[in-house]
């Protein structure tokens, strides 16, 4: 199997570009691609010995602009849930922002873009087909099999970077921990940080656990991105196919 962590990391570094807008504000330009297919922006400034990182706003302007409203019920809900899960703040203008200093730059810039790219995946609760929050499907049909979780489970990998995973199933007896994944739209890049996130994560757990991608199929999804998936011994698992592991689940 070729080394996907060492791969995924090279490309960040030949893809990431850096720039500075003025005397002590930088603009760092990830590869990773928005619903638009844009890059997403974090821009960093100076302030009294430290760092503030924020995405200037980009994330949530767009999602209003494409007809998609998190400031109500349980979107809004969702929304904190996110912003908590990786420790982002929001201000008065919608603007995803978080405090570090010199020593945890790279991890609070790491919680950003994993941040701002989980509530871009919101952008597909806007199609007329989508008639409720899927991470909510995927929790009611956890509790409708009586399946045990965690919500929210937050693991350090091998770099030291944490990787969020929606839902985690403890382990049983001759049953590993089982961590789940939940993907409203399934890309190639998503899947190079899902990829990453597992590798880095299980280099170093090492306790044989699996992990679940569960994606919304009312979408179009990449099949290079779901085959990537399975190369790394990730289970992909189609909404509309959801009763198929049920067993997987519960054991």
């Amino acid at each position: 199997m070729n080394d996907f962590k060492a791969q995924y990391l090279d490309w960040l570094k030949e893809n990431i570009a850096q720039s500075e807008i003025r005397k002590g504000v930088y603009r760092i330009t990830l590869p990773y691609l928005n619903r638009s297919n844009d890059m997403m922006d974090i821009y960093i400034l100076e302030k009294n010995g430290g760092y503030i990182l924020t995405d200037d706003g980009e994330i949530l302007r767009n999602l209003e602009l494409s007809g998609v409203n998190l400031d109500t019920g349980r979107r809004k809900d969702l929304l904190n849930q996110i912003l908590l899960s990786f420790g982002i703040k929001i201000d008065k203008s919608q603007t995803l922002f978080t405090e570090a200093s010199l020593d945890n730059l790279p991890l609070r810039k790491h919680m950003l873009s994993q941040c701002m790219i989980k509530i871009d995946d919101l952008f597909y609760l806007s199609k007329r087909n989508v008639k409720s929050v899927f991470v909510d499907d995927v929790h009611n049909f956890l509790d409708k099999n009586e399946v045990r979780y965690i919500e929210r489970a937050l693991f350090a990998g091998k770099s030291g970077l944490p990787t969020m995973y929606d839902f985690s199933i403890p382990k049983s007896k001759g049953v590993p921990e089982r961590n789940i994944k939940v993907v409203n739209h399934l890309t190639n890049d998503r899947a190079k940080s899902i990829i990453f996130g597992w590798t880095d994560t299980t280099d170093a757990r090492n306790n044989g656990a699996k992990l679940l991608t569960f994606i919304n199929d009312e979408m179009e999804s990449s099949k290079d991105a779901i085959n990537a998936l399975h190369q790394y011994d990730i289970t992909p698992v189609l909404w509309s196919q959801r009763e198929d592991i049920v067993k997987l689940l519960i054991a």
